[in-house]
């Protein structure tokens, strides 16, 4: 976990503990945290799209194309 990723909880920790109380914010501290998180995600997506090696959980076992590159067995559209 990175320092921004810890930032953006503890902030939304503060927000909760807030929540209901005389000092309570209203919805747009939420609003933001919540951006800055989705900015965070996908800025980690991206870099997670960029690295060569790919772990078990980013290959579908489903997926054809991805049997066809590794895999010794025939599929059923192959002629011989």
């Amino acid at each position: 976990m990175n320092d921004e990723v810890k930032e953006i909880l503890i902030d939304l920790i503060d927000y909760y503990n807030l929540i209901g109380t005389e000092n309570d914010p209203g919805f747009e501290p939420f609003a933001d945290v919540v951006g800055r998180a989705s900015k965070a995600l996908e800025r980690h997506a991206i870099e997670q799209k960029g690295s060569e090696t790919q772990r078990s959980l980013d290959v579908d076992p489903f997926c054809m194309k991805a049997l066809e590159e590794t895999s010794p067995f025939k599929h059923e559209n192959d002629l011989y």
